[in-house]
């Protein structure tokens, strides 16, 4: 096959090539093993570092310097049964994803006493850095838990305090774009490239965490927490000059790692040892761009005409998105604490998610099913076994599963190749965080 050929098929393949758009384990499951026992729902309890995530209003009701840091272990366990069994498009499951974190929260001090905090965190895949997986449309897949976790995270978060029984904050997570740029001449008659040139770009994004916390009394909380719709974009232009033909343009871009805007509101009520929190999380999922990426191909002959002659385009593709189709969702959490022992607390925890995505009857196979998270933790304080400071470590334990509704879809065409497909499945979440006050 010719240079140009081998060009040409490369790139095609390439246009049929979709990448990812997820959700990641902060967004299903909560950050840290205090709300990943709760089933997510800390927005009204957590205030020390993982309210920079979870509601940065709540960093300034902690009195103390907090450090801490922690592992999660996700396993997930999901089925993908093809009613009339294999075609060429196999199915793609999810790998299992194993995450650590640090972070610091502190209020400040002197004349911003018990009004001003602030919170940091890091998220960190440890299996790599942000990844963008790439699965054809029609392989049945589950992109809201593909790569999940797999996306380097940092988190701050800032709270004020005006008056005593209100608090307001404000955050970020920063995410990486990418874009760039290659440049290639080649000579098809000699088989060889003559110049060659590439600009990668890593373009840094913050996106906004808003929050709010009314506190009336010692007993309740009320809070309300905005984060902003977030995603790692990309843009790859490629232009290749090839002297003795014409010239060939390629560009790959679309959005991977998406995330929803989420509006969150939760209430939280002590009584005696117990401690209630629930709430309800609206999630714009009906903004879900493509998952498949916006492609275009072109080649004309601009070296073969004569003079002034405009080149004919050879070679012209430009493929057309398909839109998801995806619909919002309201997402109920409820989550208790039980004060056990003074060195002791149990935690507990559910949330149901109904599916956004469509059912999977066309040509794409995009999975998901009504998912139920049930999770079980403990807390203990463990005094200070190092002798470093006054304030004791405590360490938190998590175990939480997400269990999916079986849904069994039927395509509408009975020629196509992947025809039916039951989803079904769980995944589990083991979770540990070592904490402590200075």
């Amino acid at each position: 096959m010719t240079t140009r050929g081998w060009l040409l098929a490369v790139l095609v393949a390439l246009a049929w090539v979709p990448a990812r758009a997820e959700a990641t384990s902060l967004e299903l499951y909560g950050f840290g093993a205090r709300s990943i026992a709760m089933a997510g729902a800390a927005e009204a309890t957590e205030d020390d570092y993982f309210a920079a995530y979870t509601n940065p209003a709540n960093l300034a009701f902690a009195q103390h310097i907090h450090f801490g840091f922690g592992a999660d272990a996700i396993w997930n366990r999901f089925d993908i049964q093809r009613v009339a069994g294999q075609s060429q498009y196999p199915s793609v499951l999810p790998a299992d994803n194993y995450l650590a974190h640090i972070g610091i929260s502190t209020p400040f001090g002197g004349i911003l006493k018990d009004k001003m905090a602030l919170g940091i965190a890091i998220h960190v895949p440890l299996g790599g850095p942000t990844r963008l997986d790439a699965h054809d449309y029609r392989q049945p897949q589950l992109p809201l838990y593909d790569t999940l976790g797999d996306r380097l995270a940092l988190v701050a978060g800032l709270a004020y305090r005006p008056w005593p029984w209100l608090s307001l904050g404000v955050g970020a997570q920063v995410l990486t774009a990418l874009n760039g740029q290659a440049d290639i001449a080649l000579s098809v008659l000699d088989h060889r490239i003559t110049q060659k040139s590439m600009d990668v770009e890593l373009a840094t994004k913050a996106y906004a965490i808003l929050g709010m916390t009314l506190q009336p009394n010692a007993d309740w909380r009320i809070s309300a927490v905005w984060r902003q719709s977030s995603q790692v974009s990309y843009a790859i232009p490629l232009a290749v000059n090839m002297q003795d033909v014409g010239n060939l343009k390629f560009k790959i871009q679309g959005v991977g790692l998406w995330l929803p805007d989420t509006i969150v509101l939760a209430a939280a009520h002590r009584i005696g040892a117990v401690n209630l929190t629930g709430g309800v999380a609206w999630l714009r999922f009906s903004a879900m761009p493509p998952l498949a990426p916006d492609v275009t191909l072109s080649i004309d002959d601009a070296a073969l005409k004569q003079g002034s002659a405009t080149p004919d385009k050879v070679v012209d593709v430009h493929n057309v998105p398909v839109a998801m189709g995806a619909k919002d969702i309201l997402e109920p959490r409820l989550g208790v604490e039980w004060q056990v022992l003074e060195s002791l607390v149990l935690r507990g925890g559910a949330q149901y998610r109904p599916t956004p995505l469509p059912r999977a009857d066309g040509a794409a196979n995009y999975l998901d099913a009504p998912a139920t998270t049930l999770g079980l933790g403990a807390g203990w304080v463990m005094g200070d076994p190092l002798a470093v400071a006054r304030k004791p470590l405590h360490v938190d334990l998590a175990l939480a599963a997400t269990v999916l509704s079986r849904r069994t879809v039927a395509k509408l065409d009975p020629g196509d190749p992947v025809q039916a497909t039951s989803v079904s499945g769980a995944a589990w979440h083991l979770a540990l965080t070592v904490h402590h006050d200075f």
